[in-house]
């Protein structure tokens, strides 16, 4: 029974696998079930078993996200002994994120330019809790900071960090004539720079 149970989550966790990249790169209504189950090796009964319908399936795709970000970003931060530290922590566990589910924010672009608006799941699991930490984050620095002002804040810097995520690593680096620096950093210290400058702290001096 542990083998026959052990097998099936297997079997789902391949199906997410496969489903994620054909729904980024096709949307929603551009995949079929027939491809998902082709491209994972399983019939379209297992599929239906595990997911119930397309929709279902999209849903968990999506809901794989949350869960992934819930384990990332602990809801206590680490004690780095001062503020300027945090933020930095923050920002880059932030870009690794999305660096790590770049087919994830792919999807939710994807779905945005074709229905207009997130996917529902987003909304209703997730988008307020994660707005809710991150304003409590900018909030440690400028404690008297407007909620609503810090949300404008954390949509903007969430928007630039999809977009830098969804660059073509070579193309972005003669777009911007990297000459062989780590654009990751150079990524993150720009955004540092940018929320430092929101809140009205004293920019950093980078050697």
């Amino acid at each position: 029974m542990a083998v026959r149970r052990a097998d099936g989550e297997k079997t789902r966790a391949k199906v997410l696998d496969v489903a994620l990249p054909l729904f980024a790169a096709h949307g929603f209504a551009g995949t079929s079930i027939r491809m998902i189950s082709s491209a994972a090796g399983v019939n379209v009964a297992t599929l239906a078993y595990h997911f119930e319908d397309k929709e279902g399936l999209y849903r968990t795709v999506v809901q794989r996200l949350h869960h992934d970000l819930a384990r990332s970003f602990p809801t206590s931060p680490p004690q780095l002994g001062d503020l300027d530290a945090l933020l930095r922590w923050y920002l880059d566990s932030a870009w690794t994120f999305c660096v790590e589910h770049r087919e994830h924010n792919r999807l939710l672009l994807r779905h945005v330019l074709d229905r207009g608006a997130l996917p529902d799941v987003v909304m209703e699991n997730w988008t307020d809790v994660l707005m809710g930490r991150a304003v409590e984050v900018l909030q440690m620095f400028r404690p008297e900071l407007d909620a609503v002002r810090a949300r404008v804040m954390v949509s903007a810097i969430q928007h630039l960090l999809v977009r830098f995520t969804l660059e073509d690593p070579a193309q972005f680096s003669l777009i911007v004539g990297s000459d062989g620096h780590d654009l990751s950093v150079e990524i993150v210290d720009f955004l540092e720079d940018l929320v430092r400058s929101q809140l009205g702290l004293p920019a950093l001096s980078r050697s």
